[in-house]
Order: C-alpha cells, then structure tokens, then sequence
C-alpha cells in the first residue's frame, strides 16, 4: 500500500493505493481516506459580456464560448472568408470568419470574454 496526495482543479486528496502486481499482503488493507484540501486559490470565471442587441453591420456569435484570440485588430481591411476572432466551445475552437468584405469598425469583446450565441462580437463597415 501507498499512500499518495493527487491533486485536481487544485483540490487535493489523499488516498491510499494498492499494487496489484505486488506479492499479496497478509494485513487487512487500512480504510481510504480522502481529505479535501483548500483549493490553491480561486479558479477564475471567464467575464461575462452584457449582451447588446446586433445592430447593422454587426457579426454576431453562432455559439455561446469564449474568446480565445482576435486576429485582425480595429481598423483592419479584410475580405470575405478573412479570420477575425476565434471562439472556443467544448474544447473545440471555432473560426469566426469575416461573412463580407469591409473594414473592421468595431470589436465588441477582447480575449477570455464569454460570449452567448447571438451576441455581437464586432462590427464590419
């Protein structure tokens, strides 16, 4: 028997662990115990944007997730098909490509922001 701390998401445990290919042990295996620890500090949530209503020339969100990059900055000249922020939802990322050609006039969120499905995050002109 060993006994191990594990930690996870910051929390740790302290369990005992039992080899199965070690030569079998006469002595009845001592009773698990499992201790929760305080966490390592505070995980912090992704910032919630306030949903605004989508005005004219605003690309909106297809998905709620969170912003993981923005790739061309305000002001940038882009054609249709051009990437302009990428999401992430679920582990999976998600190309937020521009729908038209224009000049990017407005970006409504910045990196780590979450964001809901038809929310708007920037503002072609």
């Amino acid at each position: 028997m060993q006994h191990l701390r594990i930690t996870v998401q910051g929390i740790s445990y302290e369990v005992t662990v039992e080899r199965l290919d070690a030569p079998e042990s006469t002595s009845p295996p001592a009773p698990i115990q499992i201790v929760r620890a305080a966490a390592a500090g505070p995980v912090a949530a992704p910032k919630a944007v306030p949903k605004a209503a989508a005005a004219a020339g605003d690309v909106t969100s297809p998905l709620a997730g969170i912003v993981k990059s923005l790739d061309v900055p305000l002001g940038t000249k882009v054609k249709a098909g051009d990437l302009v922020i990428t999401l992430e939802a679920m582990k999976m990322y998600t190309a937020m490509n521009a729908p038209v050609d224009g000049t990017i006039t407005a970006i409504h969120v910045k990196v780590g922001d979450a964001v809901d499905e038809d929310q708007p995050l920037y503002t072609l002109g």
